[in-house]
């Protein structure tokens, strides 16, 4: 009896603690797939703005000059998306670390 007893509280232990651990790793494939979709957007956003500036500009100075500016903006866009995907993959390895180290300690 005091076999299936142990049995029984090991198994809802370990239950919780799983469930701790899957909530953290589901919470961090959200924040970075999100993270991953405002980056593609930025870029889209600075790539047609760069397009506009292309095709307004009137003399073929101002069309290099906006070719340049327009692929500056759009590398600074993805440079800027990068960082936000790594940061928020460091924090979600971070999170999920945090949940594992405090379930093994209960």
């Amino acid at each position: 009896m005091s076999r299936l007893l142990i049995l029984f509280i090991a198994a809802t232990l370990s239950l919780s603690v799983q469930a701790g651990v899957n909530d953290a790793y589901r919470d961090g494939v959200r924040e970075v797939s999100k993270a991953k979709l405002d980056g593609a957007r930025e870029v889209i956003a600075e790539r047609r703005e760069a397009a506009r500036d292309y095709y307004e500009a009137d003399t073929p100075r101002e069309r290099r000059q906006a070719i340049r500016e327009g692929a500056r903006e759009v590398r600074a866009a993805k440079r800027s998306a990068e960082r936000e995907v790594r940061s928020e993959r460091r924090e979600a390895k971070r999170e999920i670390r945090r949940e594992i180290r405090k379930d093994r300690w209960k």
